[in-house]
């Protein structure tokens, strides 16, 4: 439980505080009130405080000398201000000396208990890193005096097929090694695959606390089995050998309870999710296929997490599974309907969560048809996929995304955003628009091509074309036609420049070729055109 020191010489406003907020509900066993520093530093020493809220103006100091003294003497508690100052500098002193926030008297008490909520989410994620960095450290030291046995070594060969699974071969290997195995002795491997962190870590500190994974799974394993031995096979899997006697049955219940009690333990002090594989007895040369048979198995596993599978329970048909038509997300993702689309997947990947036997290929398969349908709406919207997604998306692979519903839910949550996002600033059709005809008016008198255009508006041409046409009307070259024609006939009425140099201004090297528009558009030719202006003017 929490405990929490209110700070301030107005006996009422610590009483109001102490009666406004339903304390005990935030988690708080004891509030504790001081009406002056030198009766809040005598509660500091003898009780911890976890969050202080505390005036500025007090007797015998202010609430900044107070703060500075608590973060000395006790780092570890978060502190609010609540005071009448509003002041810009004392607000700044205030978060400078590490204050998590500044709120002005009279305060209202919901807004005081969000402040209060949020210090408290502040101080789990500080105790929680601090639980970390004390198992890391320790499991580091523990990893460092580390070293691979030799019968690991075997097994690991064994796995990676440096040895052969042949009887003959592997009896005369484990001779020469001096494996402790006869070659009548039977083994039941445990595949224990890592499914997340729920911290981002570091490729060393994976490395170490898949370590501190091994040395608990060590205790189960090894030292309840006199032959017991953790091979690691590779990041984040451990591969746990038990020897068990000929005839015997593997106690089931016993086993489950003690890796449900691992898995907890590891939930609970080495921040992952994981699962445990069982297999069945084999000899040593039947090893690999069933390892080989429990790999298959977890890859198949996208839907569950923190569970124990026992390769002998497995049903070996599975189910039909039709995967969704997506056209429909398309239109949705195209017309801007983000929200309806996303529950429209969700409860998709509900159903798919729901079947007893949905596998990893399914899941691939709904990844690429979801992959098919994005590319084909930004093609649509004239955009490219680099344009929209972060390099980080775009290099996530197909094999890490489909590992299981959440990451893909995780991976397709995040690709609608960015998409949406992107969709709904583009559709802003008028500004695009009018980028077109400012780009147009600037390069007037060149050959520019729809392509140009679209290159300076980062479009796709066709797509351009389209909005181009549904706002103004006009195709981008009946537009072009006509800005270069208004252009030429206000030259030809107000300057004396001959009709050559005039259809050069306006983009026409060729003056037939120029005449031709003209009069395309005005029904007139320009000379025509000038003599009639000239004629009206007279």
């Amino acid at each position: 439980m929490l405990q929490l020191l209110v700070v301030d010489d107005e006996i009422h406003a610590v009483r109001g505080i102490k009666a406004g907020v339903p304390w005990d509900q935030l988690g708080f066993s004891k509030v504790h009130e001081a009406f002056n520093i030198r009766q809040a530093k005598e509660i500091f020493g003898a009780q911890k405080i976890d969050i202080m809220l505390c005036d500025i103006e007090m007797p015998e100091g202010d609430g900044f000398q107070l703060l500075s003294w608590v973060k000395e003497h006790s780092p570890d508690t978060e502190s609010l201000f609540l005071t009448c100052h509003a002041d810009f500098e004392f607000a700044q002193k205030a978060i400078q000396l590490g204050s998590l926030d500044y709120m002005l008297k009279p305060v209202r008490f919901p807004e005081l208990e969000k402040a209060v909520r949020n210090a408290i989410e502040q101080l789990e994620k500080k105790r929680g890193l601090i639980q970390f960095n004390e198992t890391y450290k320790h499991y580091y030291q523990l990893w460092e005096s580390y070293q691979p046995m030799v019968v690991e070594r075997f097994w690991q060969d064994l796995i990676h097929r440096s040895i052969p699974s042949n009887k003959v071969q592997i009896k005369e290997i484990m001779a020469k090694q001096n494996i402790p195995y006869s070659d009548t002795a039977l083994f039941v491997p445990i595949w224990v695959s890592v499914q997340r962190w729920h911290k981002k870590l570091t490729l060393r500190e994976e490395k170490i606390m898949e370590y501190a994974l091994r040395n608990s799974l060590e205790e189960l394993a090894v030292r309840k089995e006199a032959n017991g031995q953790i091979v690691q096979v590779k990041s984040g899997g451990l591969l746990a050998i038990l020897s068990v006697d000929p005839g015997s049955k593997i106690d089931k219940e016993k086993l489950t309870n003690e890796l449900q009690g691992y898995i907890d333990a590891c939930n609970h002090y080495f921040f992952c999710d994981l699962c445990c594989y069982i297999g069945t007895p084999v000899y040593t040369e039947g090893m690999l296929e069933m390892f080989e048979s429990l790999v298959t198995l977890e890859s198949n596993n996208v839907t569950q997490t923190n569970k124990i599978f026992f390769l002998s329970e497995q049903r070996c048909s599975y189910d039909t599974f039709p995967l969704p038509k997506m056209n429909g997300w398309g239109e949705m993702l195209k017309c801007g309907c983000k929200g309806k689309l996303l529950k429209e997947i969700d409860h998709s990947l509900d159903a798919m969560k729901q079947m007893e036997r949905l596998d990893a290929k399914l899941l691939r398969g709904f990844y690429e048809d979801f992959l098919q349908m994005i590319h084909h709406v930004l093609h649509y919207k004239g955009l490219r996929a680099h344009q929209v997604f972060s390099e980080e998306l775009l290099s996530m692979q197909a094999s890490s995304v489909s590992r299981s519903i959440a990451d893909l839910r995780q991976w397709i949550n995040t690709m609608i955003e960015e998409a949406a996002g992107r969709i709904h600033s583009v559709d802003e059709s008028q500004t695009v628009v009018e980028k077109a005809k400012h780009y147009i008016a600037q390069h007037i008198n060149e050959d520019v091509s729809r392509e140009d255009i679209a290159s300076h508006v980062n479009m796709n041409p066709d797509y351009l074309t389209r909005i181009f046409k549904k706002e103004t009307g006009l195709t981008i070259s009946d537009y072009i036609l006509q800005e270069r024609v208004e252009l030429a006939k206000e030259m030809l009425v107000k300057t004396d420049l001959q009709i050559g140099s005039i259809a050069a201004s306006v983009g026409y090297n060729n003056f037939s070729h120029f005449s031709k528009m003209f009069k395309k558009a005005t029904a007139i030719n320009p000379q025509d055109y000038r003599k009639l202006y000239e004629t009206y003017q007279t």
